[in-house]
């Protein structure tokens, strides 16, 4: 078997694994992220699954649910991401970003139910991506911009820094979520000012396993003078 093979396996197991603990609360389980949209690697990608709920309350025992979907494998468990939630109430975790993957690309895995809820808005949209620059993305950059080589553990967060500014800009003018590819193709239509494409473009080929994290470490880029040029890009298109 292969790994694509593998993962399929694993997925299904574990949309089989909440559809036995969950029972009546469960509505729908999904594949989302780039095991939905497109480009997933073995390598750098999380293994992002989505579960669609109908309880007026959160299930009891998710946390040790998701914890005990993760050792259905030992290795593709480590992957596994967990999105899960209601959409009309306010709990779980299904942010805004999470939820427009759902909507417009989550692939159902047990009945084939097509989510049905409300989009979330513009504002909701752009306050989750301004939230995430200033929690995720922006916090690690000093550490990663200080590194003098590339250890094996660095090697994920530095890609994913590098293509986030892709993400960002293309999130926030169209409103919704798709995959690195499309991402970055969007960047080559727009050219923000200021952000260098080329060591965006060469991440993206690492995910692709046509060059190495430390081919794109090679570059050396400047990942705060990247992000200020994505956020003063994003900052003129309110």
């Amino acid at each position: 078997m292969n790994a694509h093979s593998d993962i399929t396996n694993y997925v299904a197991r574990v949309a089989d694994y909440f559809n036995s603990q969950l029972g009546s609360a469960l509505v729908e389980v999904y594949k989302l992220g780039s095991l939905a949209h497109g480009g997933f690697s073995n390598i750098y990608s999380d293994i992002d699954v989505g579960l669609l709920l109908n309880s007026g309350e959160p299930p009891e025992r998710m946390s040790e649910l998701i914890a005990e979907a993760k050792l259905l494998d030992g290795e593709y468990g480590k992957k596994l991401s967990v999105f899960w939630g209601n959409p009309d109430c306010a709990w779980g975790r299904l942010p805004n970003l999470d939820r427009l993957d759902l909507l417009d690309h989550g692939v159902p895995l047990l009945a084939g139910y097509k989510p049905k809820f409300s989009r979330p808005t513009k504002s909701e949209i752009r306050g989750e991506l301004l939230r995430s620059i200033e929690k995720s993305w922006k916090p690690r950059l000093p550490e990663l911009n200080g590194l003098t080589e590339l250890a094996p553990e660095n090697r994920k967060p530095y890609i994913r820094a590098i293509l986030y500014a892709a993400r960002l800009i293309y999130s926030w003018d169209n409103l919704a979520m798709d995959s690195n590819d499309r991402a970055v193709e969007y960047l080559h239509q727009v050219q923000p000012p200021g952000l260098d494409l080329k060591p965006i473009d060469m991440a993206l080929a690492c995910r692709q396993e046509k060059c190495t994290a430390d081919d794109v470490f090679a570059l050396r880029t400047d990942l705060n003078r990247q992000c200020e040029s994505a956020v003063s890009y994003i900052s003129g298109a309110r």
